[in-house]
């Protein structure tokens, strides 16, 4: 069996190209070790030109199931660079070969820490991205202040990573939960569906761990109902129509929120009555996005303590779910 030896300058590209014109796994293995020896010996020469191209071809080696974690250092290294390209390639490496265990999490945080307060929005994305994935207890306790005010950010791009990136820090550290409740809160008002979604997905999950929030956020039904009243009745709008459907994964994610607000409070159910069954009429249901919101509105009915028409109504929806031609939508409906 003849291998033919890569430089280790060889691109991506053409690494992958190797690796696929391999015809058994034992060609394969031959050349991904050959390759990790001359990355590895790049490595050790602190080639600064190749860095990045290397770690871009260690995390597509590590993709394939192969251990690459020797690269982890050098992925510090790029997150460190001032060049753009270098920190998403780093970010990108910390993601994928980092976990909350490992021990290089101090040397990260301080490097995010750093890039959340860059000036350029991408590279303070490109750090919120790596802390929403990676984040542990004692990064969201550290980091907390820096994500706290990006929510207060000007810049929706920024708000609406940093509002994910509070999902995370509140699932590992939930003491925190009450210090993201004031700027949740402001949040709603909202004009950006982007920021607008992921404060919904916020307070849910706030409301999921600690249920002493939900009323705090019962304030809010009347907003809540207002943002999807006007998904409802607006026309036509290219940024946000899916299949015909406004913005289908920001009603989705309403009703979801609003199935917990209304749960055993027959006063914050009545006031969701009249939106419900705009929902459940008015909504498309020739296209798959139509039947989800659809799905999520009989849920939340089915949930709050709805009137007898709505559940009425919510009945007939699932009855013509059985109805379907697709399987897939007839078995959604037996199984609720």
């Amino acid at each position: 069996m003849v291998v033919n030896i890569l430089p280790s300058t060889v691109k991506l590209r053409d690494l992958i190209r190797q690796i696929r014109s391999a015809r058994t796994a034992a060609e394969e293995r031959a050349i991904i070790t050959k390759e990790c020896a001359a990355i590895r010996d790049s490595f050790r020469e602190e080639d600064n030109d190749n860095r990045c191209r290397n770690v871009a071809k260690l995390l597509y080696i590590h993709m394939l199931g192969y251990p690459a974690h020797f690269g982890q250092l050098e992925c510090l290294k790029l997150i460190a660079s001032t060049r753009f390209v270098d920190k998403r390639i780093g970010y990108l490496g910390v993601m994928l070969l980092l976990d909350e265990r490992h021990d290089v999490q101090l040397l990260v945080t301080n490097c995010l820490k750093n890039d959340l307060a860059h000036s350029t929005q991408f590279v303070a994305g490109l750090a919120l991205a790596a802390l929403g994935n990676i984040c542990s207890a004692e990064m969201g306790r550290d980091l907390a202040p820096e994500i706290e005010k990006l929510l207060k950010s000007s810049n929706a791009y920024l708000r609406k990573k940093a509002a994910l990136c509070a999902v995370r820090i509140i699932k590992k550290v939930p003491d925190l939960i009450e210090v993201f409740i004031p700027l949740t809160k402001a949040l709603i008002n909202e004009r950006n569906h982007g920021v607008l979604l992921t404060s919904v997905i916020l307070i849910g999950e706030m409301c999921a761990i600690n249920p002493d929030c939900i009323i705090h956020f019962k304030k809010c039904i009347f907003n809540l109902l207002r943002v999807l009243k006007n998904l409802i009745m607006a026309g036509y709008s290219p940024e946000h129509d899916v299949a015909g459907c406004s913005d289908p994964f920001l009603q989705v994610q309403l009703l979801r929120l609003l199935a917990i607000l209304g749960k055993g409070d027959a006063e914050a159910s009545e006031q969701m009555n009249d939106i419900l069954a705009q929902v459940a009429t008015n909504t498309e249901t020739s296209k798959n996005v139509g039947n989800a919101i659809l799905y999520q509105t009989v849920l939340t009915i089915m949930v709050i303590d709805a009137e007898s028409g709505l559940r009425v109504l919510a009945i007939n929806i699932l009855g013509r779910f059985l109805l379907n031609s697709d399987k897939n939508i007839r078995y959604v409906a037996l199984n609720t």
